[in-house]
């Protein structure tokens, strides 16, 4: 998420203050906003006036900051920044965004989407996860609700706010292309699989299905977990530190 030179000095200042249960999430977008998500409701009273005692704001700088509680039932767990304290690990800050989509009407899911996909695990991967998040919902029926909401007018379009233009036409194709993979995906796998990720050489990828013997499965828990294959754990964290540098 590329920052303002406020949010960025507002975080610095804050870093310190995050730890596993208090984290931010980090897209090619500007946001008007800084978020710090809690696994505990106690949590959020006291990190706000902890963070306000520390932040005295400048004038003519304005920033939102929001603190929130969200819930703690991820695949990963939270993975140290240095700008912004703690984060969610990409694939569950990815899923969640994909979980957005399918709830709410925002243009800047479809930005979200097209980038996780393109950059952090395909659609498919991450949705077929996500419905363990989501009792209730089945792959497709996520798949669904994303497409039923991924339909803006340009005055949507011109009023976010992007770190490089964006063509509403393109990446609206590439959504639908994306879509189109991750149900053809979908629907080829078995449904005792359904809500794990899956991990090849250390990698989460999105599997062959005929070859679904071939990877290490990986389910979501509380607060997440690492691989208890020790080597592939030790491969995803050297990935993690490549892609921070």
């Amino acid at each position: 998420m590329p920052l303002s030179k406020l949010q960025t000095d507002i975080l610095t200042v804050l870093a310190s203050h995050r730890d596993p249960e208090s984290h931010n999430r980090n897209a090619p977008r500007y946001s008007d906003d800084v978020d710090f998500f809690h696994d505990r409701e106690e949590r959020v009273a006291i990190a706000a006036l902890d963070d306000a005692q520390s932040w005295r704001p400048r004038a003519n700088d304005i920033t939102r900051l929001e603190w929130v509680v969200d819930s703690d039932y991820r695949f990963f767990p939270t993975v140290r920044d240095d700008t912004f304290g703690y984060v969610l690990h990409p694939v569950d800050l990815a899923m969640n965004k994909t979980m957005a989509a399918a709830g709410r009407r925002e243009v800047r899911d479809v930005v979200d989407l097209v980038t996780v996909h393109k950059t952090i695990l395909p659609l498919g991967a991450l949705i077929w996860a996500a419905v363990e998040k989501s009792p209730g919902f089945t792959p497709e029926g996520l798949i669904a609700e994303i497409r039923r909401n991924a339909h803006y007018p340009a005055p949507d379009w011109r009023a976010l706010i992007m770190s490089e233009p964006v063509d509403p036409a393109d990446i609206s194709a590439r959504l639908r292309s994306a879509l189109d993979e991750a149900e053809a995906f979908v629907t080829r796998m078995p449904t005792s699989k359904m809500g794990l990720l899956f991990l090849q050489n250390g990698e989460v990828t999105q599997p062959d299905p005929d070859l679904l013997e071939t990877y290490e499965t990986h389910a979501g828990q509380r607060r997440g977990h690492w691989p208890t294959n020790p080597d592939i754990a030790a491969a995803m964290f050297e990935r993690l530190k490549k892609r921070s540098i």
